[in-house]
């Protein structure tokens, strides 16, 4: 009989502790956690940006160098 208690326990216990974790989820979600992503989204895309124009002007400057030997 005890054992079926303790189980009882323990769903219910898993039950509320998965309803905290949905609530925190969707709060979250309400303060902007989509908005963050979108930021690291730009700012990821900023970064490439640059890679890419700094790799296009050493580029630039290895091709001049090879045609003024």
């Amino acid at each position: 009989m005890s054992r079926v208690v303790w189980l009882a326990v323990g769903a219910v216990g898993g039950i509320v502790l998965y309803r905290k974790g949905q609530a925190m989820i969707d709060e979250a979600r309400e303060q902007g956690v989509i908005t963050s992503a979108q930021k690291a989204g730009a700012a990821a895309a900023g970064t490439l940006a640059a890679a890419t124009t700094i790799a296009g002007k050493v580029l630039n400057t290895s091709t001049n160098a090879q045609g003024a030997k």
